[in-house]
C-alpha cells in the first residue's frame, strides 16, 4: 500500500505550485485588460475566470485520474493564457472566438488521450499513414479554397479549417512506422529489391512536393526537418543524412530560381530594408516592435502591435516583444524549451520503439514549428506561413496543437501506469 501510494503522488508532489503561478499571471494580465476598458471592460474579467475554471479543472482531472506528466498541462496552461490575452487585447471579438477555439482544444486533447490510450496498437502501417496523407492532400486540392496565396483550406459553413495541421501529425506516425518497421517499405522492381530507406526517402519528397504545389513552403520545411531527424537519430546513416542534404539544397536553388514567391521571400530576408514599404513591410515592422519594447517592453495595451500585417498569426511573437519586452519573449521561448524537454524526457522512458518514435516525433514537431516561425520573425530564417503552437489565432493550429499534447499525454499516462504497476508487483512479492 505504501509503495503504489509514493508511486502514485511522487509526480505530482509539487503540482500545483506551478498551476498557481499559472493564475498569478492570469489575473494580472486580464485585469490589466479589464482595466483598459472605460469604463471597466468586464469581459476581461469573465474570460480570465473562466480560463482560470478550465486549468484547474483539468489539472485536477490529471491529478486525481494519473493521466501522466502533469507539467505538459501546466506548459501549456501558461502558453494559451499568453496568447489568449494578447489575442483579446489586439482584437476583443477574435479573442472571444479564441477561447472557444481553446474549449473545443481541450476537449480534442481529452478526447486524443482516451482513444489513443485505446487504440494505439491497432494502427502502425506505413501505408495507411500514408494514403491518409494523399487524401487529406486530394480533398483540399479537390475542395480546398485559397486564402493569402496558398489553396490549402477547406470552408466548412462559415468556418475554414487546414487539413495540412492534421497532416503534420499524421505524418509523425508515418515516419514511425516507417523507421520502426522498414521491411514493410521493401518493394521489387525489374527482380531487384529496392532499399527501404529509398521508398521512404521517395515517399517523403513526393510530400513535400504536394506541399509545395499547394504553396505550403512552411509545412514542407517542417516535415522536412521532421525527417531529417527521424533518419539521423533511428538510421545512424550519416551518408544517407548527407545524401538528403545535399538532394534538398538542389531542389531548393531550383525552387529558389524558378518560383517567384521564394525568391521574394529570399530576398526579403536578406535585405528587407529595400522595399520597407512593399515586401519588406512586415518584417521591418516586425522589427521595429521587438526593438521598441525594449526589456521589459511598453506594458500590455500600451504598444502599437496592429501595425505588424498578420499579427495575430504568424507575427503573434513580434507583438509579446513589443509589449510584454525581450524578457517576456524570451519566457515564452523558455516554456516552449521545457515542452520540448519533457516531451524527450517521455520518449527516452518509453519501452516500446514505435511509441518511442510517435513521442519523439511529434516532440519534434512541435519544436521545428517553434523555430520556423519564431526564427522567421526575429529575421534568423526567410519568413513562412506558419502558425505558433498555443498561441497564434485560428481554430486548426489550435485544435492541432491540443491533439498533440494530448497524445503525448496519453503516451506519459501508460509510462505512469506500466511503472506504478512494476512497482507494485515488486513490493507484493
Amino acid at each position: 500500500m505504501g509503495m503504489k501510494a509514493k508511486t502514485g503522488t511522487s509526480l505530482y508532489t509539487h503540482f500545483w505550485g506551478p498551476l498557481h503561478l499559472v493564475a498569478l499571471t492570469i489575473l494580472v494580465l486580464f485585469g490589466q485588460l479589464a482595466l483598459m476598458g472605460s469604463p471597466i471592460d468586464f469581459i476581461p474579467l469573465i474570460m480570465g475566470a473562466s480560463l482560470l475554471l478550465l486549468i484547474y479543472f483539468v489539472g485536477w482531472i490529471i491529478r486525481f485520474n494519473r493521466l501522466g506528466d502533469p507539467y505538459l498541462w501546466t506548459i501549456v496552461a501558461m502558453l494559451i493564457s499568453l496568447g489568449q490575452a494578447m489575442q483579446y487585447r489586439l482584437s476583443p471579438v477574435n479573442g472571444v472566438k479564441q477561447f472557444n477555439w481553446i474549449l473545443i482544444g481541450v476537449l480534442v486533447y481529452l478526447l486524443v488521450y482516451v482513444l489513443y490510450a485505446t487504440l494505439h496498437g491497432r494502427f502502425r502501417s506505413v501505408f495507411f499513414h500514408y494514403g491518409l496523407l494523399i487524401a487529406l492532400f486530394a480533398i483540399t486540392l479537390i475542395f480546398g479554397t485559397e486564402i493569402n496565396g496558398a489553396r490549402n483550406w477547406l470552408k466548412l459553413g462559415g468556418y475554414t479549417f487546414q487539413p495540412s495541421e492534421l497532416g503534420k501529425i499524421v505524418f509523425v506516425f508515418f515516419m514511425a512506422a516507417c523507421v520502426t518497421t522498414p521491411e514493410r517499405l521493401r518493394l521489387k522492381w525489374s527482380g531487384r529489391e529496392i532499399d527501404p530507406k529509398l521508398v521512404m526517402m521517395g515517399l517523403v519528397y513526393i510530400l513535400m512536393g504536394f506541399f509545395a504545389i499547394q504553396r505550403e513552403f512552411g509545412t514542407a520545411m517542417l516535415i522536412f526537418g521532421v525527417y531529417m531527424t527521424f533518419i539521423y537519430v533511428f538510421e545512424r546513416d550519416m551518408l544517407f543524412t548527407v545524401y538528403n542534404l545535399g538532394l534538398v539544397s538542389v531542389l531548393g536553388f531550383i525552387a529558389f530560381k524558378t518560383v517567384s514567391h521564394i525568391e521574394v521571400r529570399v530576398d526579403t530576408w536578406l535585405n528587407p530594408w529595400i522595399d520597407t514599404g512593399g515586401t519588406g513591410y512586415q518584417i521591418t515592422q516586425s522589427l521595429f516592435a521587438i526593438g521598441s519594447g525594449g526589456f521589459f517592453g511598453s506594458g500590455l495595451g500600451m504598444g502599437y502591435p496592429k501595425f505588424i500585417p498578420a499579427v495575430r498569426t504568424d507575427f503573434i511573437f513580434a507583438a509579446i516583444c513589443e509589449e510584454l519586452g525581450i524578457l517576456g519573449g524570451i519566457a515564452v521561448i523558455m516554456l516552449f524549451f521545457i515542452l520540448l524537454y519533457r516531451g524527450m524526457k517521455l520518449a527516452l522512458r518509453i519501452e516500446d520503439r514505435y511509441m518511442k518514435a510517435v513521442a519523439f516525433g511529434l516532440t519534434m514537431t512541435i519544436g521545428y514549428q517553434t523555430f520556423i516561425i519564431i526564427g522567421g520573425v526575429i529575421k534568423l530564417i526567410p519568413l513562412t506561413g506558419i502558425t505558433l503552437p498555443f498561441l497564434s489565432y485560428g481554430g486548426s493550429s489550435m485544435v492541432s496543437s491540443f491533439a498533440t499534447l494530448g497524445l503525448l499525454q496519453a503516451l506519459s499516462g501508460q509510462i505512469l501506469r506500466k511503472e506504478a504497476a512494476q512497482l507494485e508487483t515488486g513490493y507484493n512479492q
